[in-house]
Protein backbone atom coordinates (compact mmCIF):
# COMPACT_ATOMS: atom_id res chain seq x y z
CA UNK A 1 0.00 0.00 0.00
CA UNK A 2 1.26 3.49 -0.80
CA UNK A 3 2.06 6.08 1.82
CA UNK A 4 0.39 9.43 2.21
CA UNK A 5 0.05 11.65 -0.83
CA UNK A 6 2.45 14.57 -1.11
CA UNK A 7 0.91 17.93 -0.14
CA UNK A 8 1.34 19.23 -3.69
CA UNK A 9 -0.79 16.39 -5.07
CA UNK A 10 -3.55 17.12 -2.56
CA UNK A 11 -3.50 20.86 -3.30
CA UNK A 12 -3.55 20.33 -7.07
CA UNK A 13 -6.39 17.81 -6.78
CA UNK A 14 -8.51 20.13 -4.60
CA UNK A 15 -7.97 23.11 -6.92
CA UNK A 16 -8.75 20.95 -9.97
CA UNK A 17 -11.92 19.58 -8.39
CA UNK A 18 -13.11 23.08 -7.45
CA UNK A 19 -12.47 24.30 -10.99
CA UNK A 20 -14.34 21.36 -12.50
CA UNK A 21 -17.33 21.96 -10.20
CA UNK A 22 -17.36 25.66 -11.10
CA UNK A 23 -17.16 24.71 -14.79
CA UNK A 24 -20.16 22.46 -14.34
CA UNK A 25 -22.11 25.30 -12.71
CA UNK A 26 -21.12 27.69 -15.51
CA UNK A 27 -22.13 25.13 -18.10
CA UNK A 28 -25.56 24.69 -16.50
CA UNK A 29 -25.96 28.47 -16.47
CA UNK A 30 -25.22 28.57 -20.20
CA UNK A 31 -21.83 30.27 -20.16
CA UNK A 32 -19.24 29.23 -22.70
CA UNK A 33 -16.51 30.08 -20.20
CA UNK A 34 -17.03 26.61 -18.74
CA UNK A 35 -14.83 25.19 -21.51
CA UNK A 36 -11.80 27.22 -20.43
CA UNK A 37 -12.41 26.62 -16.72
CA UNK A 38 -12.82 22.87 -17.26
CA UNK A 39 -9.61 22.64 -19.28
CA UNK A 40 -7.64 24.45 -16.56
CA UNK A 41 -9.21 22.14 -13.98
CA UNK A 42 -8.14 19.09 -15.97
CA UNK A 43 -4.57 20.38 -16.11
CA UNK A 44 -4.61 20.74 -12.31
CA UNK A 45 -5.86 17.16 -12.02
CA UNK A 46 -3.04 16.06 -14.33
CA UNK A 47 -0.55 17.95 -12.15
CA UNK A 48 -1.93 16.12 -9.11
CA UNK A 49 -1.42 12.78 -10.87
CA UNK A 50 2.17 13.74 -11.77
CA UNK A 51 2.87 14.85 -8.21
CA UNK A 52 1.47 11.53 -6.95
CA UNK A 53 3.33 9.37 -9.48
CA UNK A 54 6.79 10.95 -9.35
CA UNK A 55 8.42 9.90 -6.08
CA UNK A 56 11.36 12.30 -5.98
CA UNK A 57 10.84 16.02 -5.31
CA UNK A 58 13.82 16.75 -7.58
CA UNK A 59 12.00 15.12 -10.48
CA UNK A 60 8.51 16.28 -9.51
CA UNK A 61 9.15 20.02 -10.00
CA UNK A 62 10.34 19.77 -13.63
CA UNK A 63 7.46 17.41 -14.49
CA UNK A 64 4.81 19.76 -13.10
CA UNK A 65 6.52 22.79 -14.71
CA UNK A 66 6.54 20.99 -18.04
CA UNK A 67 2.82 20.27 -17.70
CA UNK A 68 2.15 23.94 -16.89
CA UNK A 69 4.22 24.93 -19.90
CA UNK A 70 2.20 22.66 -22.18
CA UNK A 71 -1.00 24.14 -20.78
CA UNK A 72 0.24 27.65 -21.55
CA UNK A 73 1.31 26.61 -25.05
CA UNK A 74 -2.12 25.14 -25.78
CA UNK A 75 -3.86 28.20 -24.30
CA UNK A 76 -1.40 30.44 -26.13
CA UNK A 77 -2.56 29.22 -29.49
CA UNK A 78 -5.34 31.75 -29.08
CA UNK A 79 -3.46 34.34 -27.00
CA UNK A 80 0.04 34.85 -28.41
CA UNK A 81 1.97 36.11 -25.32
CA UNK A 82 1.05 32.98 -23.36
CA UNK A 83 2.33 30.84 -26.25
CA UNK A 84 5.84 32.27 -25.87
CA UNK A 85 5.63 32.18 -22.07
CA UNK A 86 4.78 28.49 -22.30
CA UNK A 87 7.82 27.73 -24.45
CA UNK A 88 10.02 29.67 -22.03
CA UNK A 89 8.59 27.76 -19.08
CA UNK A 90 9.12 24.47 -20.92
CA UNK A 91 12.77 25.40 -21.52
CA UNK A 92 13.09 26.27 -17.82
CA UNK A 93 11.60 22.91 -16.82
CA UNK A 94 14.06 21.09 -19.09
CA UNK A 95 16.97 23.09 -17.66
CA UNK A 96 15.81 22.35 -14.09
CA UNK A 97 15.59 18.64 -14.90
CA UNK A 98 19.10 18.68 -16.37
CA UNK A 99 20.54 20.53 -13.39
CA UNK A 100 18.85 18.15 -10.94
CA UNK A 101 20.14 15.16 -12.92
CA UNK A 102 23.68 16.53 -13.01
CA UNK A 103 23.58 17.31 -9.27
CA UNK A 104 22.31 13.79 -8.52
CA UNK A 105 25.08 12.34 -10.68
CA UNK A 106 27.82 14.15 -8.78
CA UNK A 107 26.41 13.19 -5.37
CA UNK A 108 26.03 9.49 -6.10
Amino acid sequence: MRGASPPSAVVFAVIGALLLVSALVLGVLGSFAFIAIASVGMFFIAAALIAQAVPSPDRRAPAVLALAALALIVFGMTATPFFYLGWGLLAGAALLALLNGRRAGTQG
